[in-house]
């Protein structure tokens, strides 16, 4: 479905983006490959696909095309680096200054305005605006002028003025329309009408009654006038005027060799004439009266009792916009004389070269034409930079909507802050484009690979371990400030934390202020899972887990305080579902706080005193995830180990497996892509009978495509797993001998920050994963030998930005299969690392994007699944990993030091260097790139800073400045330029 609306020229912008000049075409190349692939799909679906999947960068090249021809024209042209006239490019880093520059006459012709008032988005209401303004004051309407092709000699003047000031008001209205505002307007002699009203200066009954003062003068004049633009300097209109016979005078200076000249006719053609035979430019133009010149010095009185008064809007205002008019050549302020500023406007030498340069000091770096037809971008260019956008609105020799959208282009392009994106938002979303090439990157290590990455050849499978600590907790000297905080109803242990920082003379402070905050969890051991997914609902809807409202700004760790959510060894009894559920959700809200450190200790086997004692000596040590166990009265200490490289390797998908597993095998969530990898893996491999349980069946072209190829009798059967009543009548029907294999992947999730999560958000989330897997347990009948696997996942182990509900019911699912171990059945729960983009059908594509971040790469589906049916006495990780980069990100989460693979740069080799050399060398470190192929005015993400390389950054930074900046701060999409500014200021500040 489209979702890019098309142009005034009925083409749509397709708009590429990328870190280098070279990377657009090679997007150019890819995208035309695809185009030419025989893909059906519209200019307008991978404009949207551009959009959706594309952040806007540096270089910006934008394709107008109507159909895949002109798409695929314009594509080859950009992979080629050659013009299109389709095609515009820019590289600008920062947002422009826009001016709108309005000529004044001599352009102007009956029916100049027709097309556009047919053509042009907005054009017409602004002009129809306009129009009825004219006829509130009683003066005659510009739409005849405008839109109507008639005698010339047939308007009179408040017409043809009327209609420039409108026509300019009309077409600034287009450029609206299409996101493109004005920061500043440059008016030329009549022009200047309608650049202080477009800027905000004046009112519209005041601008018209500026218009119709203005036109009135013509009644006033009697004589044979003219005016003539020369191509000539100043100083040689001043030498042409001397040596002419009659009367003329120098009435404007746009450029240093454009010039007019106003005087008697006779005088005008012979000057015209003179300058024509020096081979110079020189023409007439339709403006019938000497304006700008002395004749007018009788008029004034007139003139401005014509004028708005104050109390009629006739006075200048206040605006954002500044204006800049050609009378003065400067920015007109408030405080200007309303009456004699439009009698010098209409009488004064016109000094648009002292405009311009006024606009280009105010930081204009796009001009941008109102007119039909450009008249003053030749005087501007004079004076703007190379690099400065100059472009009319119209062109006499292309329809309105042709030339406009080519501006418009050129204008957009050269933002890089245009709001593309709002092109349609108020389209249905789009349908991804299957296959549509992925954005290229430069060729170095950096973490924004190709999207989606490719699944690794291998799995690792691996066992969460914890390591004993044989050196005690060192105390620092001056301890920080704690706070201790109960997550729910006060404890036994709470209590006794806080009698033991007293007793070590450690002044507890007020949560909001502490530098050390300590999360309690509640006396909490109910086995019973539908009972303990009770608990934490409720502690999530009475606010329990809003963290955000309990950690200060002087906060530096946040700790969580356990008893018996772990299970270190085989002594350990099973984890109580409460807190091991909380640490779970506490470590991926940890996630969502990178200015602070997230701790984790558990405690068994002591009484309040003793736990809190030791308790405190851990936390007051420094963070990590920690158990404390006793024996002979004296605490052990464990540290949780993930490295998880030192696992065996699954490389091959076909293993053996116990036939008599593959008898009666029940999947729960059998509609979701898991459930169908693992009916379709086990048919293949021989299962007898498979039961596929799910909300609403399995698919039926599934279930006879395996019975047809496998001779497997699949069985659909439609259940709530939560519905006790429900799933103990589907057991009794289906049930038979009782099951030999139970895969439960079922599940549902609800993802989003810590502070959105309720009550409701977690019991969505448990209900299938945690409450279907009890009631399953409880009333479908199982063979001795049964073995029954859980689909759990990574996040319950390490957590995951956003993850706080699903974290705590996969770890809730992991502490269930440890209860049916320790009751003698089989029970595995499999912590899944990154499926494939839909395989699990809660993780999408874009959060696979940012998962993969933390060096989690999508594992091959039929290896996976492999992998989990081996079988196993404590609950695997099965997952394919980049493993540098996940030590990274496992130290970020554990507290370990990492082992960091990127290249180093010792601080004592930048003794002395300033900050930007800093900047870039530390940045060249954490990217391994080469500090001279760094864009320090593209932004830190853009060129490859996330939230695990902007804290290795932080760290660099620290250690060689002695000061950093905050990992907010950092992935906020500042520039490496605005990074050093700000190290800069922070150093001012320590001084």
């Amino acid at each position: 479905m489209t979702r890019i609306p098309s142009w005034p020229d009925g083409r749509v912008p397709v708009l590429l983006s990328a870190h280098a000049e070279d990377l657009i075409a090679a997007d150019a190349r890819a995208i035309g490959r695809y185009l030419g692939g025989g893909t059906e799909v519209g200019v307008a679906e991978v404009a949207a696909q551009l959009l959706r999947t594309r952040r806007i960068r540096r270089y910006r090249t934008v394709v107008r095309a109507a159909g895949l021809t002109e798409l695929t024209a314009g594509l080859d042209a950009v992979a080629r680096a050659e013009a299109h006239p389709l095609v515009a490019t820019a590289t600008e880093a920062s947002a422009p200054r826009v001016a709108f520059v309005v000529p004044g006459q001599g352009g102007q012709h009956p029916g100049m305005g027709a097309d556009a008032y047919r053509a042009l988005p907005g054009y017409r209401d602004a002009v129809d605006t306009c129009c009825a303004a004219f006829a509130a004051a009683d003066r005659a309407t510009p739409l005849r002028y405008l839109t109507e092709v008639d005698d010339p000699e047939s308007f009179a003047e408040i017409e043809i003025q009327g209609a420039q000031f409108t026509h300019a008001v009309g077409l600034a209205a287009v450029w609206r329309h299409h996101g493109i505002v004005a920061d500043l307007t440059v008016g030329h002699s009549l022009g200047e009408i309608a650049a202080a009203y477009l800027a905000g200066v004046i009112d519209l009954p005041a601008a018209i009654g500026v218009v119709a003062a203005r036109a009135g003068v013509v009644d006033k004049l009697t004589g044979d006038y003219a005016v003539a633009a020369l191509g000539i300097t100043p100083a040689a209109a001043r030498e042409l005027i001397a040596e002419t016979p009659g009367w003329l005078e120098l009435s404007v200076i746009n450029a240093s060799s454009a010039v007019a000249v106003s005087g008697e006719a006779e005088a005008v053609t012979a000057a015209v004439a003179r300058v024509r035979e020096r081979g110079q430019l020189g023409r007439e133009i339709t403006v019938n009266f000497p304006v700008h010149t002395s004749v007018l010095e009788p008029l004034r009185n007139w003139v401005q009792a014509q004028l708005p008064k104050p109390d009629e809007g006739g006075r200048f205002a206040e605006s954002p916009v500044q204006f800049i008019g050609g009378t003065t050549g400067a920015v007109v302020e408030p405080s200007t004389g309303f009456a004699d500023y439009w009698y010098d406007n209409l009488r004064n030498t016109v000094r648009f070269d002292h405009a311009v340069q006024a606009a280009i000091d105010c930081g204009a770096t796009v001009f941008i034409e109102l007119s039909g037809h450009p008249a003053l971008l030749h005087a501007v260019a004079e004076r703007a930079a190379d690099s400065a956008v100059l472009v009319g609105t119209g062109h006499r020799d292309a329809p309105a909507a042709e030339q406009f959208s080519a501006n418009l282009a050129a204008v957009a392009v050269a933002d890089p802050t245009h709001r593309w994106r709002e092109l349609g938002a108020d389209a249905p979303p789009a349908s991804p484009l299957p296959h549509f090439p992925n954005a290229p990157m430069r060729a170095t290590p950096l973490w924004a690979h190709r999207e989606p990455l490719e699944p690794i050849a291998a799995l690792t499978v691996a066992g969460e371990t914890w390591r004993p600590l044989t050196e005690a907790p060192v105390r620092p000297a001056a301890a920080p400030r704690p706070a201790v905080l109960p997550l729910g109803p006060e404890s036994a242990l709470a209590a006794a934390l806080r009698t033991s920082l007293a007793d070590a003379g450690v002044t507890e402070t007020d949560p909001a202020e502490a530098e050390v905050l300590v999360l309690v969890a509640p006396d909490a051991h109910d086995t019973d899972p539908v009972a303990a997914a009770t608990t934490l609902t409720e502690l999530a809807e009475a606010g329990g887990l809003r963290l955000a409202d309990r950690i200060g700004p002087a906060c530096r760790e946040v700790w969580l305080v356990t008893a018996g959510a772990e299970q270190v060894d085989a002594t350990d009894p099973v984890p109580a579902p409460v807190p091991a559920a909380l640490a779970a959700a506490v470590r991926s809200i940890g996630l969502e706080h990178p200015e602070q450190s997230f701790g984790h200790v558990d405690v068994l086997g002591a009484e309040p005193p003793a736990a809190a004692a030791a308790v405190l000596d851990t936390v007051l040590a420094g963070p990590g995830t920690f158990a404390l166990r006793w024996s002979a009265g004296a605490p052990r200490r464990y540290r949780r180990d993930l490295d998880l490289f030192g696992g065996s390797t699954v490389h091959a998908p076909d293993l053996p497996l116990d036939t008599g597993l593959l008898d009666d095998v029940v999947i729960t969530g059998a509609a979701g892509a898991i459930g169908t990898h693992y009916a379709r893996h086990l048919a293949e491999r021989g299962a007898r009978r498979i039961v596929m349980v799910s909300r609403r069946g399995a698919d039926p072209a599934l279930i006879t495509e395996l019975g047809q190829r496998y001779g497997t009798e699949i069985v659909s059967a439609a259940c709530d797993l939560t519905d006790a009543a429900q799933l103990a009548a589907v057991a009794a029907a289906l049930s038979g001998d009782g099951a030999s294999l139970i895969v439960h992947a079922a599940g549902a999730a609800t993802f989003g920050p810590a502070t959105q999560l309720d009550g409701a958000a977690f019991a969505h989330t448990l209900a299938a994963k945690v409450t279907g897997l009890a009631r399953l347990i409880e009333h479908w009948p199982r063979r001795a030998d049964c073995r029954m696997l859980l689909c759990s996942s990574m996040s319950a182990v390490w957590g995951g930005q956003g993850h706080a509900a699903y974290s705590a019911a996969n770890r809730m699912l992991d502490v269930l299969a440890a209860q049916e171990r320790a009751a003698g059945r089989r029970c595995t729960a499999v912590r899944w690392g990154l499926w494939q983009a839909g395989a699990d059908g809660i993780v999408d594509t874009a959060e696979i994007t940012q998962i993969e971040r933390s060096g989690l790469r999508q594992m091959a589906p039929d290896l996976a699944i492999a992998a989990s049916l081996r079988d196993y006495t404590l609950d695997p990780m099965v997952l394919a990993a980049d493993p540098d980069r996940l030590r990274m990100f496992l130290a970020g989460v554990t507290g370990a030091a990492a082992e960091t693979p990127t290249a180093t740069a010792d601080s004592a080799d930048l003794d002395g260097a300033d900050t930007a050399q800093v900047v870039r060398t530390h940045l060249a470190a954490v990217l391994s790139a080469g500090p001279d192929d760094l864009d320090l005015s593209a932004s830190l993400f853009d060129l490859g800073v996330d939230s695990l390389l902007a804290l290795d950054l932080r760290k660099r930074l620290k250690r060689s400045l002695g000061h950093t900046v905050g990992l907010a701060r950092l992935l906020s999409g500042i520039t490496g330029t605005e990074l050093v500014s700000d190290l800069d200021a922070a150093s001012s500040t320590t001084r």
